[in-house]
């Protein structure tokens, strides 16, 4: 299926629709998220003692399915409305795609609404390599989570109650469904 949805992002690279561009993008990204999460969640459940750094790459991925499919979704909604004669416009039912993106956005509702686990969110994400290179607040940030974590079990069962765990999977569910209702956006 991710192979497939590449395919149709290569197509909508050669094609001068840009809903038909956006829209395959936005797939593309939703199944690689999904992905990457199941991926993710599979390597610490199989080998608990490496919960520090699988989480921390866990919760960047979940900030990343937040904001950019957030953003994604905008800029397609946008060019369904704005570019009526666009050439790939005919090939969506524009009522499918906001009931898929308000259930999207209802599934997600959740972890956005948790002030606590975003700011969480937010210093993990500072932790990952690639934010904390020369970066003195970063260095820090890093210290201060591995410090957060001394008294974490790391076995099945830490893992199991972790609340990155709880909101990856949480995710996963809605991922899931979001990239089957972007399917039923397709005209036949």
């Amino acid at each position: 299926m991710l192979e497939q949805a590449a395919e149709n992002v290569k197509l909508g690279l050669e094609r001068d629709s840009e809903v038909y561009r956006g829209f395959t993008q936005l797939q593309f990204f939703i199944l690689t998220v999904d992905f990457d999460m199941r991926v993710m969640l599979r390597a610490l459940l199989a080998d608990p003692q490496n919960r520090l750094t699988a989480e921390k790459f866990l919760a960047l991925t979940l900030e990343e399915a937040e904001e950019s499919a957030g953003r994604m979704v905008n800029a397609v909604s946008k060019a369904m409305r704005t570019l009526p004669n666009d050439t790939g416009i005919h090939l969506f039912d524009i009522t499918k795609f906001d009931e898929a993106v308000r259930a999207f956005k209802q599934a997600m509702s959740e972890m956005r609404d948790d002030k606590e686990f975003n700011k969480t969110l937010r210093l993990i994400r500072n932790t990952v390599s690639g934010h904390i290179v020369g970066d003195e607040v970063g260095v820090q940030n890093s210290a201060i989570w591995v410090l957060t974590r001394k008294g974490v079990p790391r076995d099945i069962d830490g893992v199991l109650r972790s609340q990155i765990v709880y909101y990856a999977i949480a995710t996963l569910k809605a991922l899931s469904e979001f990239a089957q209702g972007l399917q039923r956006t397709l005209r036949a």
